[in-house]
């Protein structure tokens, strides 16, 4: 099913829905100000001449060094096009594994259209209103580390961003444009379009996609090109996930099979690892989570994206 028509749907149905995103908005308490009670709370960052929100996620327990209450790992995750962060986090899962590593999670909303409508990132060169409108989507996550971190102290060396679709292709923006403050990134259905992406240094990524994807192809184009050559697979593997692999100078990589309709290429000699996880007839969808709203495509229940990326972001540290 075409991104088109799925929106067209969508809004078909928007009535219902929105009531139901006021609903869940409205379950979720709001704060003033971050702070290390635990639970999940909505706060509201004011970033140049606009008013942005997010969701915070704080673990029962901070963790732990030497006896001591450490500092947090932070996580960000970016939802898909006409979501929200409470969206993505029911899909993701992922307050549960961040209870047990003591991390914490921000869920971000994008900007919506003057009808308050359709929300996107401004992921770069593509795609929908907030490219057109050039919101600094960029300048937002920075400020809202910083916003996190007049409640929380926050690891700088374990700042890691996630997203899903849209939201990826976001996450891989903040790859490009934040490579000294995001430590790794985990992508789900997504694709890079920003042009001239030219990170300060190699991130780690781990990657994930399913091979019918009707909405973000398998294999949509870059809009970078690295000026080293592609490592050799033995697999198809999204031009977006090539990219990061000749940037991070990666040398080759080891294919596996994880499950029947999973395969696993793991690269090597890489200044920073990366990861790709091809998911064989898998549709636009969060592996071992939720389905995308009632028309969203069904997650494979062979590997769980969240479960394998927050073992990866917990061993990689920003070096």
């Amino acid at each position: 099913m075409s991104l088109v028509v799925r929106r067209a749907r969508r809004w078909g149905a928007l009535a219902p829905l929105l009531v139901l995103a006021s609903c869940t908005t409205l379950a979720v308490p709001h704060r003033t100000a971050p702070s290390t009670e635990p639970g999940t709370a909505q706060l509201d960052l004011r970033v140049g001449d606009a008013d942005r929100t997010y969701l915070l996620h704080v673990p029962p327990h901070p963790p732990r060094r030497f006896g001591f209450a450490g500092q947090y790992p932070l996580l960000i995750v970016l939802h898909g096009s006409g979501a929200s962060g409470q969206t993505i986090r029911q899909i993701s899962h992922l307050d549960s594994l961040a209870d047990r590593a003591g991390m914490v999670v921000v869920y971000p909303d994008a900007t919506r259209n003057w009808l308050g409508l359709q929300s996107d990132w401004n992921a770069g060169a593509c795609c929908g209103g907030a490219a057109r409108n050039q919101v600094d989507d960029v300048g937002f996550l920075r400020a809202l580390v910083a916003h996190v971190e007049t409640g929380l102290r926050v690891d700088r060396r374990r700042v890691f961003v996630a997203g899903f679709s849209d939201g990826a292709r976001m996450a891989y923006r903040a790859g490009c444009e934040l490579s000294d403050e995001v430590a790794a990134m985990g992508i789900v259905a997504g694709s890079l379009v920003t042009a001239n992406c030219r990170p300060r240094r190699p991130v780690p990524l781990i990657a994930f996609h399913g091979t019918e994807d009707s909405e973000v192809s398998f294999t949509d184009p870059a809009f970078s090109t690295s000026a080293r050559g592609d490592p050799p697979v033995s697999i198809l593997v999204p031009p977006a996930v090539r990219f990061w692999a000749s940037n991070n100078g990666c040398r080759e990589a080891s294919v596996a099979s994880v499950s029947p309709n999973v395969v696993r290429a793991t690269y090597a000699g890489c200044a920073a690892n990366v990861v790709f996880y091809s998911v064989k007839g898998g549709g636009h969808a969060w592996p071992g989570g939720e389905p995308d709203g009632d028309d969203g495509d069904t997650p494979t229940n062979e590997v769980s994206a969240s479960a394998e990326m927050m073992r990866f972001f917990l061993r990689h540290p920003l070096r």
